[in-house]
């Protein structure tokens, strides 16, 4: 009896997808992920997946796809400093995404900002490869950048529940320095008016994390500041976000700093890493001798539309690569 043979299904790729040559060497003969080809391509995951099912070109077998994944680059192990990990644990809180996969731990971000995309890399590049891929954000309509690594096992703190541990409560170093990683993450550091004439500096975290606030609320405190805790908005509440109505889930909830002298002795100390607000603290300490607003807001204005225009050329940078591919 002669042997049923299989029809290849042939698909015409667009001008973006891969034909199926081109597949099957990225996939069997690179090794390379479907996210990987779906990023080279400048397409997202599932078109790869299904051009792959299209041309009947099988996969790997989903452990050992992890196992090689988690092993295709050397991921250094968590140096065990307590105050880079009160710092990252609470970046992590504030910012990042992070799951467990497989042997290792990912994390990733999304950003229109290319100091935050700086600090990421000068963090975690030295644990393991960095990846910095463009896309357009459909929620936001705008576009960004997506920054993911996949680090060592023993970064599996970052999948820690959010609440501050004993061990950084207890430890003014530890603090400052969770402190500084919430605040690169969520803080605003600001010079805003008081009255017709005159400003004031502002430092002040806002978010849902109800226990995370309180503690650092009541940190504060214990090192001898006056911080104000209130609810900003309250759950059902409505605002406008990148023209879409957003309702608010929780209470939005903020811990602030408004003295002057109480900022300024905060960012003395605050081991804070984010390049703006870096700027923004050296500008603070220049100006803290000036009270009234035109003596204040010529200086605060400029820096505010320099980092404007960095995040506007990094987004531009981020539509023309992703155009390009």
């Amino acid at each position: 009896m002669p042997q049923k043979t299989t029809r290849i299904k042939t698909v015409k790729p667009t001008k973006k997808e891969p034909s199926a040559k081109e597949l099957e060497q990225l996939y069997w003969k690179h090794g390379l992920s479907t996210r990987k080809i779906a990023a080279n391509f400048g397409i997202s995951q599932k078109p790869v997946l299904r051009l792959m099912k299209n041309y009947e070109i099988p996969r790997r077998d989903r452990i050992e796809a992890v196992i090689r994944g988690c092993r295709k680059y050397n991921k250094n192990p968590f140096s065990g400093n307590i105050n880079e990990k009160a710092y990252l644990l609470e970046l992590a809180f504030a910012d990042l995404r992070v799951r467990k996969h497989g042997y290792q731990i990912d994390i990733g971000v999304s950003t229109t900002h290319h100091s935050f995309s700086f600090l990421f890399k000068k963090l975690f590049r030295k644990y393991a490869p960095i990846r910095e891929n463009p896309y357009y954000n459909k929620w936001t309509k705008r576009h960004c950048w997506r920054l993911e690594a996949q680090l060592h096992p023993s970064f599996d703190f970052l999948l820690s529940p959010k609440l501050v541990p004993k061990w950084i409560i207890e430890n003014k170093v530890s603090f400052l320095n969770f402190l500084a990683g919430y605040s690169d993450g969520e803080g605003i550091i600001s010079i805003c008016r008081n009255s017709k004439r005159c400003v004031s500096f502002v430092f002040a975290i806002s978010s849902e994390d109800r226990n995370i606030l309180i503690s650092i609320f009541q940190g504060l405190k214990n090192l001898g500041f006056n911080p104000t805790f209130r609810v900003l908005r309250s759950a059902g509440d409505m605002n406008e976000f990148c023209g879409k109505r957003l309702v608010y889930k929780k209470d939005q909830l903020t811990v602030r700093l408004k003295r002057r002298a109480d900022v300024l002795r905060l960012l003395k100390i605050l081991p804070i890493r984010h390049p703006e607000k870096i700027k923004k603290r050296k500008l603070m300490f220049g100006l803290r001798d000036r009270i009234y607003i035109t003596d204040v807001m010529d200086s605060w204005l400029k820096l505010k539309e320099e980092i404007k225009s960095n995040v506007n050329r990094y987004v531009s940078e981020a539509a023309f690569e992703l155009h390009d591919r």
